[in-house]
């Protein structure tokens, strides 16, 4: 009577003297489910505090492997950024001024409020 009993935890034989081993668990898909949480915040909620964090998320998620949520957080994020005026106003008004060489228009303004545009 020399049987003993396998006490390891790598799977020892059962009972029916069958190996099985136990596959470990998918990581959760963190960063990529938060990219789609604050990208879904950034349309229906402020979307100048979330929209850069979904964006932000999203990369993370692209590089941590898991793309498909990455891709639904930036297009998510993209869609914040479209219907948020105040992001939208930023990046219009600075092509706008630009694009119309208003910098120079806006110049006696600059210098009444004591800030130079010369370097």
């Amino acid at each position: 009577m020399n049987d003993k009993m396998d006490l390891s935890l790598s799977g020892g034989s059962g009972p029916t003297g069958n190996r099985q081993r136990q596959a470990a668990p998918e990581p959760t898909p963190l960063c990529g489910m938060m990219a789609c949480g604050f990208g879904i915040l950034g349309i229906f909620g402020p979307a100048f505090f979330f929209t850069p964090l979904g964006f932000l998320f999203s990369v993370i998620a692209f590089f941590r492997g898991q793309a498909a949520w990455g891709l639904a957080g930036l297009l998510l994020a993209v869609g914040g950024f479209l219907t948020s005026p105040l992001l939208m106003g930023v990046v219009g008004f600075g092509a706008f001024f630009m694009i119309f060489d208003l910098h120079e228009f806006m110049r006696p303004i600059y210098e009444f409020i004591g800030y130079t545009t010369e370097v």
